[in-house]
């Protein structure tokens, strides 16, 4: 058994990987990873991923970067852009010793954590996997190497349903606002893939986020990496445009991999246009869209809660509540966090 670093030279078969593997979503990818590695404009992020290869075959592949432990920001954390890494994804069918993989990955890590002074790990089950993870938790379970687990939920839009069961099922206030928009009009919402995407339009979202966080959060880079997700066709860009502006006014990234798709990002120019209903008008358009071609679910974002044990600060509890009000189901959402390897 080997481990075969992530390089320039074996990406393709990383992702051919990643694109065959049940445990593999789209955090798993070369996309996902370069994309973490360079957000932050502070970052000293180092890409340690590996691939497991036995009997001449790839068994599995391990995401791994080594960054920043915020706001300390010394390089000892197995992280992604301060979140969790999703767990290494294996092959479907596999004749090898899954025990004996599982050791190897782990002492692989060990040998990591060592050169890089790393001494906290984050990983999670990621919700948008195929394999049903919650009917054989051993598989994933970390405990016994000591991590704590944080069991919270996620929001999903189960794609699955009528187009009006859908929008039945959401938070009655974001039910509303949905038909008060398309009752009011005004304006429409456009939405880019790789055919139709290019720089000006990408280019337009990146103003308006930043007209949004008041300063550019991100690097130009990782707007290059966003960009180029599109045109690979792992994401698309849904813009809001409105009559009384002439222009583009709000915006939402979705990544979308395999059967799945996910929330990734959202910006607007003005809360308040269309009495506060931008980010509804959009996200029914993008639910339509998804649906429309073949999509079975999509990810709004993890729960925090008042009062829990992982409550999350007032800003990220307002928005997994607004996250929340779309959600046809709520599912699990395994974490595992360990602050001493």
């Amino acid at each position: 058994m080997e481990a075969i670093y992530l390089t320039e030279d074996n990406q393709a078969i990383w992702d051919a990987f990643a694109a065959q593997s049940d445990m593999a979503w789209f955090r798993h990818t070369v996309d996902w990873l370069k994309y973490s590695a360079c957000c932050r404009f502070d970052s000293n992020t180092v890409d340690v991923s590996f691939m497991v290869k036995q009997s001449g075959k790839i068994q599995a592949i391990v995401p791994l970067l080594v960054e920043y432990d915020y706001p300390d920001r010394t390089t000892n954390t197995f992280a992604m852009y301060g979140d969790h890494t999703p767990l290494p994804a294996y092959a479907n069918e596999s004749d090898i010793d899954r025990g004996k993989v599982d050791e190897f990955i782990w002492e692989e890590m060990r040998k990591i954590a060592d050169k890089y002074h790393v001494t906290k790990a984050k990983f999670m089950v990621d919700p948008l996997i195929k394999y049903p993870y919650f009917n054989d938790f051993a598989s994933f379970n970390l405990l016994e190497k000591g991590f704590q687990l944080e069991f919270t939920t996620t929001n999903v839009v189960d794609l699955t349903l009528d187009i009006d069961v859908i929008l039945r099922k959401m938070r009655k206030g974001h039910k509303a606002a949905v038909k008060q928009v398309l009752q009011q009009g005004g304006y429409h919402v456009d939405i880019y893939e790789k055919d139709t995407i290019s720089h000006e339009v990408m280019d337009k979202f990146k103003q308006i986020h930043i007209a949004d966080a008041g300063r550019q959060t991100r690097t130009d880079e990782s707007w290059e990496c966003m960009y180029r997700w599109i045109i690979s066709g792992k994401a698309c860009l849904a813009l809001l445009y409105l009559d009384e502006k002439q222009d583009y006014a709000a915006g939402a990234l979705i990544m979308q991999y395999k059967d799945a798709a996910y929330y990734a990002s959202f910006a607007t120019t003005d809360s308040y246009m269309l009495n506060g209903h931008c980010g509804q008008a959009i996200q029914w358009e993008v639910i339509k869209h998804l649906k429309e071609k073949g999509y079975s679910r999509y990810e709004t974002g993890r729960n925090y809660f008042a009062d829990s044990l992982f409550a999350g600060d007032a800003k990220r509890m307002e928005i997994s509540k607004y996250q929340r009000g779309y959600r046809s189901i709520e599912i699990p959402k395994l974490i595992y966090t360990k602050d001493a390897l």
